[in-house]
């Protein structure tokens, strides 16, 4: 029995009537892709904008916290020099951070961006809050790494941590380790160490070459200290961040240059 004209309209109708409102909704992956497109094209407000609205559709989506939790450390990393909104970026990091390590706790980048959002937030916290980060961080550090020893950015964390510890004076690590029962020590030669077990595995990874830059300036090494930042400077930047980055190894190498350190 064949369909009568009008319900075959009706039908014809529905049909465009549901094909209209998809096209109209544009799929969480739509979102991604746009909001990567800007994110590689160093426009982060406007990635972050496509990144939350894919969030709001599907907020346990790991392609989605991953790059709202990236996005949010950019800006809070970009503007942490130059306005008042780095906190706050920070900070919601760290939240979208611990959704994504709760959703997905056998995912090394899960806790690895989970360590990164946690130490960001250190230089807007107390003494005794900044040991209980630190000692997070290494834990989620180490647990990025079980899941997958070939993680690059979660050994430049090491690496920071490392040069950082061999920073502090006797007493400052005394202190710490009378009151908070920590032990904060740290070694140059550990943080280059794990600087270069990280491009070993990520030749691409600028964000190591510029800390292996300031592990070599502790360390008074001055000819490596050059290289790295040239590594830098060699480099395509891929986002905003690694644009600032840029520049920034660009003012420092001038530093070089204006100190007579180097030709």
């Amino acid at each position: 029995m064949s369909l009568g004209t009008t319900q075959f309209m009706q039908i014809v109708v529905s049909s465009l009537f549901v094909l209209a409102i998809f096209l109209s909704h544009p799929s969480k992956d739509d979102h991604l892709m746009k909001g990567d497109t800007f994110y590689q094209s160093c426009d982060n407000e406007q990635a972050l904008k496509e990144y939350q609205l894919a969030y709001n559709d599907f907020p346990s989506d790991y392609n989605t916290l991953l790059r709202i939790v990236r996005i949010h450390n950019d800006i809070g990393r970009i503007q942490l020099r130059t306005g008042s909104e780095s906190e706050k970026h920070y900070r919601l990091a760290a939240v979208y951070a611990d959704s994504l390590q709760r959703y997905y706790p056998d995912s090394a980048a899960a806790h690895f961006w989970f360590a990164l959002a946690k130490g960001s937030l250190i230089p807007f916290v107390g003494v005794r809050e900044n040991i209980a980060i630190g000692k997070e961080v290494k834990q989620q550090l180490q647990a990025a790494l079980q899941r997958d020893s070939t993680f690059s950015y979660a050994y430049v964390l090491k690496a920071i941590f490392e040069r950082e510890g061999s920073q502090l004076s006797w007493f400052e690590k005394g202190i710490v380790r009378i009151v908070f029962g920590e032990d904060l020590s740290g070694s140059l030669h550990a943080s280059e160490q794990y600087l270069r077990k990280a491009l070993h595995y990520d030749t691409t990874n600028s964000f190591a070459y510029y800390e292996l830059y300031w592990t070599y300036r502790a360390m008074e090494d001055t000819a490596s200290a050059r290289s790295a930042l040239q590594h830098v400077l060699k480099m395509l930047p891929r986002n905003l961040r690694e644009h600032n980055q840029q520049e920034e190894a660009q003012q420092q190498l001038q530093v070089f240059i204006n100190t007579n350190q180097i030709n």
